[in-house]
């Protein structure tokens, strides 16, 4: 069945009441199965997150196949094996697993012949409601498609390539485009510079975009250090807004981002001292810095997630406090940079 088909039976089914959809079938409810029907087995999504209300979905899928011969239905185990008894197996999964899935993966095969059709559905422009009821109709129309298939065709998989966008009321059919995901971080970060013997430590919060492969972020961050010497102690602070973008990896367990990142702030460094005799300065200028970067965050799929990020680069502008002509503290040479924190899916 091809997209456009699809989408308007969708569009339907969310107007649908369960009332409307039996007496369609020609009678008033469900009717008992008979000794002869076919029991279909469904397995959900392994995958928890809340895309869809399991046991709606299972009350709508028994009213789209009343009177087509089958029973509907049995629960098996999400990956696990077809039930002996089933006669046709479906099986749901989300793809990828994150919190705020919108994609999903159904299949439909016969238990005891070759014969499988196979079908990615996208329900982000469904509303939550409606998602049983659209989802119920996407499988029933992945049955009925399995059961017109010839009977000697040759035992490879029947699949169907294409994505199939399932579409509102309030929006007409569309094709399936992937939206960026959005998350907060906030880490607290040591940052080491070991030209200037400094150990700067501070906190960023950062704002990062996913769409597809790749990822970009902004973040906004703070840091202190204070460097002793002989005659008094010099103090650094600065404020430095980030940027940063490249690949993004990801499956159900972890995400990894790599990529480039550079930095662009203004810091302060001033001298202290309780000897009477010694003089004490104080300066400000522009600091900038290039580098790549590492971040891992584990489990994936939570909304909630820890990360532990690693960087390294280079100090493009810098400052220094010399106390006696002597180098004391800085922001020059080379950096490496350790930073735990949270992420969190808006």
């Amino acid at each position: 069945m091809g997209m456009a088909t699809l989408s308007t039976l969708a569009t339907l089914a969310t107007l649908a009441t369960p009332a409307a959809a039996q007496q369609a079938h020609g009678s008033p409810g469900i009717a008992p199965s008979s000794p002869e029907a076919r029991l279909v087995a469904v397995s959900g999504p392994s995958c928890k997150v809340d895309t869809f209300r399991l046991a709606p979905f299972l009350d709508c899928l028994r009213v789209e196949l009343a009177g087509r011969g089958l029973d509907c239905c049995t629960l098996a185990e999400p990956d696990g094996p077809a039930p002996p008894t089933a006669s046709l197996y479906v099986r749901i999964e989300i793809d990828p697993c994150t919190a705020d899935a919108d994609h999903l993966q159904i299949s439909a095969h016969e238990a005891a012949g070759p014969r499988l059709t196979e079908r990615q559905v996208s329900v982000a422009d469904v509303p939550e409601s409606a998602r049983p009821r659209a989802l119920a109709l996407a499988v029933a129309e992945l049955i009925r498609s399995l059961g017109q298939a010839p009977p000697d065709k040759a035992p490879e998989a029947n699949t169907v390539p294409a994505q199939v966008a399932v579409a509102s009321v309030s929006a007409p059919p569309a094709a399936d485009t992937p939206r960026a995901q959005l998350s907060m971080h906030v880490e607290s970060e040591v940052r080491g510079l070991p030209t200037r013997d400094t150990t700067l430590w501070g906190g960023r919060v950062r704002l990062t975009a996913h769409w597809r492969l790749f990822h970009a972020d902004v973040d906004l961050g703070a840091n202190y250090a204070r460097a002793q010497a002989q005659l008094g102690d010099v103090l650094v602070r600065g404020a430095s807004l980030g940027f940063g973008f490249g690949p993004r990896f990801a499956n159900r367990t972890a995400a990894l981002d790599l990529g480039l990142r550079a930095e662009l702030g203004w810091a302060w460094i001033h001298g202290e001292t309780g000897l009477a005799d010694v003089r004490i300065g104080a300066g400000s200028g522009l600091i900038s810095s290039v580098g790549i970067r590492a971040s891992l965050e584990v489990p994936a799929q939570r909304k909630v997630r820890p990360r532990l990020s690693l960087e390294s680069g280079a100090v493009v502008l810098g400052l220094k406090g010399d106390m006696s002509g002597e180098p004391v503290a800085g922001m020059t040479g080379y950096y490496l940079l350790a930073a735990l924190g949270i992420a969190v899916s808006l």
